[in-house]
């Protein structure tokens, strides 16, 4: 985000911009924790220790977390549940999980909720404009096509302001071995 001076009929009064794409942090790469990588084994498959085990936990945690849907934990599902709108919400849903694993690579290796909310919100937004683009082309309604492109740029902010903070929020975290154990002892991810 960046505090700017307006131009045209807005100049000189001061404007909270989210930054053009040339202008954003430089993604920072994540750290290498306990859950990434192989699980210690024995030759016979079996885990090799009890740190092994709780690493194995871990991940299996990890991936049940992705599996959850936003859209159900932000309470949106009977809203969500027009069946012209189903099959764009589907795609959401995967675009959010997605996105914000991608978003995690650029982003230190994890996401926190504030840019999670804003990809949650963006893909819904671009959801509705997929939505709106094909029922303004089946209905002839220009009205909605217009909605589609209006939603799209929405959502294109969004992901802008996500990956924005995210990789300002990833600069910032404490890092190194003792900020992922203190994680680890909360309860954290």
């Amino acid at each position: 985000m960046a505090l700017r001076k307006g131009h045209g009929t807005g100049a000189g009064v001061p404007r909270i911009e989210t930054l053009p794409p040339d202008e954003l942090p430089s993604p920072v790469p994540a750290s290498v924790t306990v859950a990434d990588g192989p699980v210690e084994r024995r030759r016979n498959g079996t885990v090799a220790s009890s740190a092994a085990a709780r690493v194995l936990g871990r991940k299996g945690g990890l991936e049940k977390a992705k599996r959850v849907r936003l859209i159900d934990s932000l309470g949106l599902r009977k809203l969500a549940d027009d069946a012209t709108f189903r099959p764009y919400r589907d795609a959401a849903e995967e675009f959010v999980s997605y996105h914000l694993a991608e978003l995690a690579k650029q982003a230190g290796g994890s996401v926190g909720p504030a840019p999670s909310t804003m990809v949650a919100s963006a893909a819904l937004q671009l959801a509705a404009s997929r939505w709106a683009f094909d029922r303004g082309a089946a209905e002839n309604d220009a009205a909605l096509i217009k909605l589609g492109s209006s939603l799209a740029n929405d959502s294109r902010q969004n992901l802008l302001a996500a990956y924005e903070l995210a990789t300002r929020e990833a600069q910032v975290r404490p890092r190194g071995p003792m900020a992922w154990q203190d994680d680890d002892a909360k309860g954290g991810s």
